[in-house]
């Protein structure tokens, strides 16, 4: 059953990179579970390394002529979402546990008007060779993590990792107002229950 599976993957892999005109490119052999999802749009690209696994729900996106490219060896865990403005580059022998998110990009959110309509800031994601990635870590654009290094189950990467770290965080709560607008108008309502 385990080989069938291969090589329905791999079909699937090859007719996905036929019918994107060299956008989505793989090396031989690939594994490709159900239900993965490669989108690609305004002139975007994908690149795998040979003997990359594609696991269940895993969800990979490029857009605006973007790029997403992995190494060899590398493993892409259950539900994982890979989303790239610019660039985002995995290593050789990377293991992505389950549900990781990794964004190059993040929302303007600082000036007033519709968050959707401000647009994005980008800046490239690079994870190095033989990294390990726990289930449920967040990496947030503008990060490089070194060779080497392991980041514990539920991290927010959001600093670059030095070769051969661990790395671990605790999440405080902060909130904080989006706008100058907003620290006005709170500024003004406190003084008015004084």
């Amino acid at each position: 059953m385990r080989y069938i599976n291969i090589a329905f993957g791999m079909l699937r892999m090859s007719l996905i990179a036929l019918f994107s005109l060299g956008k989505i490119t793989f090396r031989f052999p690939v594994r490709m579970d159900k239900n993965v999802v490669l989108g690609r749009r305004r002139g975007g690209r994908i690149r795998f390394g040979k003997h990359v696994s594609l696991n269940r729900n895993a969800q990979i996106s490029v857009t605006q002529n973007a790029l997403i490219e992995t190494g060899n060896y590398t493993s892409i865990g259950d539900n994982n979402v890979i989303v790239a403005r610019e660039k985002i580059v995995l290593g050789s022998h990377v293991m992505l546990g389950a549900n990781i998110c990794i964004y190059d990009h993040d929302h303007v959110f600082k000036a007033p008007g519709i968050m959707r309509d401000l647009g994005y800031n980008t800046s490239p994601v690079i994870i190095e060779d033989n990294v390990w990635l726990g289930s449920g870590v967040i990496v947030l654009r503008g990060v490089r993590i070194g060779q080497g290094s392991v980041v514990a189950a539920g991290t927010v990467v959001n600093q670059d990792i030095p070769n051969d770290s661990i790395v671990y965080n605790r999440r405080n709560l902060v909130i904080k107002p989006r706008t100058k607008e907003n620290r006005t108008f709170n500024e003004n309502e406190d003084r008015e229950k004084k």
